[in-house]
């Protein structure tokens, strides 16, 4: 049962909770993180929210003193907010929803490990993260204790990877990999480094955004450790908002940078949150300015009770096309979907290109900078030409050229 509180009960509490934890300690920010049952404490919850926390069909709740600190207590529609505490939406189940929508299970040889591209294999090292964020499209794996990877799996996995010459990419995921202790982390980089064919290795963590300074001196170490001309480690994290872009993440990042580690960020487009284009666009140019580099904005998985989080596919078009001339170029998102079925990624872009016109030989472009449509000639003697989408009479006099 629920107590709801006052504004001033909250603030009161938010104090009290930053105070007892040692605020730099990602195990004192472990151990104080905020559950379910307390949210009430810390925010004047909604009806929405109670019924959320109450009857939510998603994985468990749970935050950091930290993230839960980058909140409003009072105003629901706070991204941070949205991102950490329920809402009624995630107890309905939708009929077009899927606990797996990937695939993944079906495409895991050995558990824990997924093989849906042939060259490259995603291996789920925990169930835990720092925080459970609403939106998380491995539901139901993350934060159920049925979902722990114990050492033997992990073996299992291994032996996978070394019958399988063809894997030369090992993305880390989970849960979140840096949840793990600093031994556990390093004793899978030693072994995937010790596997020959295995050439790169992919950290996935949100923990640069919801517990910064997990990523300390003795973590870089390590990863530095096995970040050599044998294995190349790359990290990709996930910021959202502008508000989450804190002097403390870009700290983090920084030391992930100084071990040689570049670093890539995957939003996901999350209606309410980030799906305005100025509020993307901003969070690029902070993320540049943290010298992050984007990667993907994916479109929201088809997951258990995110009827709440999910947007029009068009909204990720005129996001990205909006943000084309206004910021440099690695500082724009491919827009991804990760296809239902195990279908795996594809890109979906704004259409740039209009087409083909045979009789000049020349391609239209519309551009993003001018809006005017542009052009250029296919070369002579091409063998190439009934590849491209041919552009009629009638439409090529609409252009007015």
């Amino acid at each position: 049962m629920l107590v709801q509180s006052s504004l001033s009960e909250v603030l009161k509490a938010r104090s009290e909770l930053f105070s007892r934890t040692n605020w730099t300690d990602p195990t004192s920010q472990l151990q104080n993180r905020v559950k379910g049952e307390d949210l009430s404490k810390y925010f004047v919850l909604t009806e929405s929210e109670e019924i959320g926390i109450r009857e939510t069909i998603r994985l468990h709740v749970s935050t950091t003193p930290y993230y839960l600190s980058l909140s409003d207590p009072i105003d629901p529609n706070c991204p941070i907010r949205r991102m950490i505490v329920p809402r009624s939406e995630e107890a309905v189940f939708s009929s077009e929803e899927s606990p797996d929508p990937l695939d993944e299970e079906r495409l895991s040889p050995v558990r824990g490990l997924t093989h849906m591209y042939p060259n490259r294999v995603l291996l789920f090292s925990n169930h835990s993260c720092s925080v459970y964020c609403r939106h998380c499209m491995r539901g139901r794996k993350v934060s159920s204790s049925d979902e722990r990877m114990e050492k033997s799996d992990l073996e299992n996995a291994f032996a996978y990877i070394r019958t399988h010459e063809e894997i030369e990419d090992v993305v880390i995921s989970g849960g979140d990999p840096l949840n793990l202790s600093d031994s556990r982390l390093e004793w899978i980089l030693s072994e995937l480094h010790s596997i020959p064919h295995v050439k790169i290795c992919r950290l996935g963590t949100r923990n640069p955004v919801t517990l910064p300074f997990r990523i300390t001196e003795a973590l870089c170490k390590i990863i530095e450790t096995y970040n050599d001309d044998k294995l190349s480690i790359f990290c990709n994290t996930q910021f959202n908002h502008p508000k989450e872009c804190t002097k403390e993440s870009k700290e983090a990042i920084l030391r992930l940078l100084k071990v040689g580690v570049s670093v890539g960020n995957q939003s996901v487009l999350l209606k309410g949150i980030n799906d305005e284009e100025e509020v993307m666009l901003t969070l690029h140019k902070k993320l540049l300015e943290m010298r992050v580099r984007a990667y993907y904005l994916y479109d929201p998985e088809l997951i258990p009770g995110s009827r709440g989080f999910r947007t029009p596919l068009a909204r990720g078009i005129e996001i990205v096309e909006y943000m084309r001339g206004k910021i440099g170029g690695m500082g724009i998102p491919q827009f991804v979907n990760d296809l239902p079925g195990g279908g795996g990624k594809i890109t979906i872009a704004p259409n740039w290109y209009l087409g083909y016109y045979p009789k000049t030989r020349q391609h239209a472009f519309r551009s993003a900078v001018t809006k005017k449509i542009h052009l250029s000639f296919e070369p002579v003697g091409s063998n190439k030409e009934s590849y491209y989408p041919t552009i009629s009479d009638s439409e090529w006099e609409k252009f007015g050229l």
